[in-house]
């Protein structure tokens, strides 16, 4: 898979990091102020150190970025009250490290050593909420530039969208598919069961991730929640046609799919070369806009699946953009 900016593969079935939770929402958003220190002034202590090193090698940082980020977060905690988990502080002073921009030969810029989002969050220890308010804070203390800035806010809101659409993910997807957790769980696919049809699982877990990259891809939709959702029943359609070409197709697709056609049901059913267009069908059930939908599948979406193909990065049939989900081939593309 490609890479598609900050927001990691999910797990299945379980919502990603990446989209945040009800309870993470519902947080309050003032533990951990940060005021001007007019008190005395606070240096680190030893167990601080021990937990920033500690973050530090979970993450894997290196030696430049490690020590600007303690440089910053000392400075900061002996002119700041830093309230609230230290631990959540420090990775905002990586967080900077790693993202701010460096000079190169060719007199452009570079980001510095790179880590994902998610990942940070997961080893700190703190929900999304929670590192942004914490960070907007950090900002203004740090007196970042406004470009800075800007680029937070816009992941901000890119994070927020996927985690508005993660929730009508779900039951669209229950829709088109069986429910998941009906099915008979499965060991982990060794090298000789890649050959192994897919489940529903893996078609959840493939599907958001697939989603996902491609709006990682597209700066003018990965912050806009319509056109976001229009890209995720492109996604939908697309694996929704080539899961009715599997031989397993029974155990994947939901027969009271409104989008199936007649003749699905028939035990001799034999699927089309070319996957069918449910595009007007999702967007009828579920709230969907028809002209933007196929706007958005045959300028943006279409294409980029095929770039995939051409890269190799998916296996299967370019002609028509099916065979992905073959057992030959999903296990590759998983």
């Amino acid at each position: 898979m490609p890479s598609g900016g900050d927001q990691s593969p999910p797990p299945s079935p379980p919502p990603p990091a990446a989209a945040g939770s009800e309870e993470e929402e519902e947080e309050d958003d003032d533990d951990g102020e940060a005021e001007d220190s007019a008190q005395p002034t606070r240096t680190p202590t030893p167990q601080t150190q021990q937990r920033f090193d500690e973050l530090c090698c979970r993450l894997n940082m290196d030696e430049a970025a490690r020590t600007e980020a303690w440089d910053s977060y000392r400075s900061m905690s002996e002119s700041y009250t830093l309230e609230g988990n230290d631990l959540h502080w420090l990775a905002c002073a990586l967080y900077v490290a790693c993202r701010k921009s460096v000079p190169t030969v060719s007199k452009g810029t570079a980001e510095g050593n790179y880590v994902s989002l998610t990942r940070l969050l997961r080893c700190s220890e703190q929900s999304l909420i929670e590192f942004f308010n914490k960070m907007k804070k950090w900002e203004e203390m740090a007196n970042l530039p406004q470009d800075f800035r800007e680029r937070t806010e816009r992941l901000e809101r890119n994070f927020t969208v996927s985690a508005v659409i993660f929730k009508k993910y779900e039951p669209i997807f229950q829709d088109i598919f069986k429910y998941p957790q009906e099915e008979q769980p499965r060991q982990q696919r060794g090298r000789k069961q890649r050959r192994q049809p897919c489940t529903v699982s893996e078609i959840f877990h493939f599907c958001w991730v697939l989603f996902i990259y491609a709006k990682g891809n597209f700066p003018m939709i990965s912050d806009d929640l319509v056109n976001s959702y229009h890209l995720l029943l492109c996604a939908l359609d697309l694996v929704y046609g080539n899961a009715l070409q599997c031989s397993n197709r029974k155990e994947l697709v939901n027969p009271n799919f409104k989008g199936l056609s007649e003749d699905g049901h028939a035990k001799d059913f034999k699927p089309s070369s070319d996957p069918p267009c449910v595009i007007e069908k999702l967007c009828s059930l579920h709230d969907g806009l028809v002209l933007e939908a196929k706007g958005i599948k045959e300028h943006f979406w279409k294409p980029y699946i095929r770039r995939l193909y051409e890269k190799k990065l998916l296996k299967g049939k370019e002609e028509n953009l099916t065979g992905f989900l073959e057992p030959g081939n999903f296990g590759e593309n998983l």
